[in-house]
This record gives structure tokens, C-alpha cells and sequence, in this order.
């Protein structure tokens, strides 16, 4: 169980690298729909094991609200979100792609050190897999600040709360029921209210670059 779990933080962990390698907003939809399938799937082998071991279902049952949330609708709603705004092909990045991707090597071995050297963390042994999902968080963070387009943006900031989630189970091995609940619900809530935010961006601006929010300031 524990080599198939390092191998799901691995995945997730390249898919960040994939995310920060795409150019274009519709690859970065996709990313993240794969990387939350990959979470998902995390999400079902903890909940089988905690299911045969102790007989709890809510991990399986949180794992069916993340395929449904994360898997479906956002990535639904993203595209559908930005198929009705105004677009052009443009530069999304304030630095080139190589650049950006060496710079998450070093997110990657910044985090691995910064780990090793938290006591009390597995009895002084790294834990790999949390190595791996605090990176993703990190990248998360990074892509984030290093794209222009309000939807780049976001895919980020779900990006850092799928690290956060994924950081949690390998921590935990499954959280309480209504923490899971409540973290998936306010994430809903959070993509339903940016998605707004975009409408606004494009009506104003004509596009959805957000550096074009600095005309606000007076």
C-alpha cells in the first residue's frame, strides 16, 4: 500500500510540473482535472484501507464528493467560464517556461531539506510523500503569481488547496468527516465566487488579464 501511495504523490507532483509547463488556460483546466482525479484516486485507496481496517466509509464517501466537486464540476465550470469571456492567444507568463520549470526543481529540493530538518516528522526518517505534497502546494503558489489571466490564477490557488488536502491525508490517513466537508465546500464556493470575478474582469477590461486592475488605483 505504501509503494502505491508514494507512487499517486509522485504523479501529483509531476502534474504540477506539467501545469507550470502549459501555455495555454484550456491545458491548465485539463491539468488540474487530472491532478484532482489523481487526488481523488489517493482519496479512495485511503478510504478502502480505513474501510477493511476499521470499518469507516466517510474517507470512500469524501472521495465520492472530491470526483464530483474537483473532477467534474469545476473544471466544468472553468471552461465553461472561460469560453464566454473575451479572449486572444497572449503571453500568460511573466517568465519562460524553462525558467519557471528550474525554478520548481528548486521548490522541490527546498522543500525536501526544509522537511529534513523538522524534528518529530516519522522519527527523523523523510517522509517522501509529504515532501512531495508540500512541493505541490509550494508550485501551486508559484504558478499562481507567475500567471497574468484571472483563470491561471485560480487554477493555482486549487492547485495549493489539493496539496493542502493531499498534504493532510498522509498526515492523517483521513480526516474527520465534517473538516473534509467543510474545506470541499468552501472551495466551492471560493471557484463560484473568483468565476464571478472574471465576468467582472472581462466586462471592464475586455480581457482577463488582471494586470489591467492596476488602472484602478487612483
Amino acid at each position: 500500500m505504501t509503494n502505491y501511495l508514494d507512487a499517486l504523490s509522485v504523479l501529483l507532483l509531476v502534474s504540477a510540473f506539467i501545469l507550470m509547463g502549459n501555455k495555454r488556460t484550456g491545458s491548465y483546466i485539463k491539468t488540474f482535472q487530472f491532478q484532482s482525479a489523481l487526488v481523488a484516486l489517493l482519496t479512495g485507496m485511503i478510504g478502502i484501507t480505513s474501510f477493511t481496517a476499521d470499518g469507516r466509509i466517510d474517507v470512500l464517501i469524501i472521495c465520492a464528493i472530491v470526483v464530483g466537486i474537483k473532477v467534474v464540476f469545476i473544471p466544468y465550470l472553468l471552461k465553461k467560464t472561460y469560453a464566454k469571456v473575451a479572449h486572444r492567444v497572449e503571453k500568460d507568463f511573466f517568465l519562460n517556461i524553462p525558467l519557471l520549470v528550474i525554478i520548481c526543481c528548486f521548490i522541490v529540493v527546498f522543500c525536501y531539506f526544509a522537511i529534513a530538518e523538522t524534528t518529530g516528522i516519522n522519527a527523523g526518517i523523510i517522509n517522501n510523500q509529504i515532501v512531495n505534497s508540500v512541493s505541490v502546494i509550494m508550485i501551486g503558489l508559484f504558478f499562481m503569481i507567475s500567471r497574468k489571466k484571472a483563470i491561471g490564477q485560480i487554477v493555482g490557488f486549487l492547485v495549493i488547496e489539493n496539496g493542502i488536502f493531499v498534504t493532510a491525508l498522509f498526515a492523517t490517513h483521513g480526516m474527520p468527516f465534517i473538516v473534509d466537508i467543510g474545506i470541499l465546500m468552501d472551495i466551492l464556493v471560493a471557484v463560484v465566487i473568483m468565476g464571478m470575478m472574471v465576468f467582472r474582469i472581462d466586462e471592464k477590461f475586455g480581457n482577463i488579464n488582471v494586470d489591467k486592475i492596476k488602472d484602478l488605483r487612483g
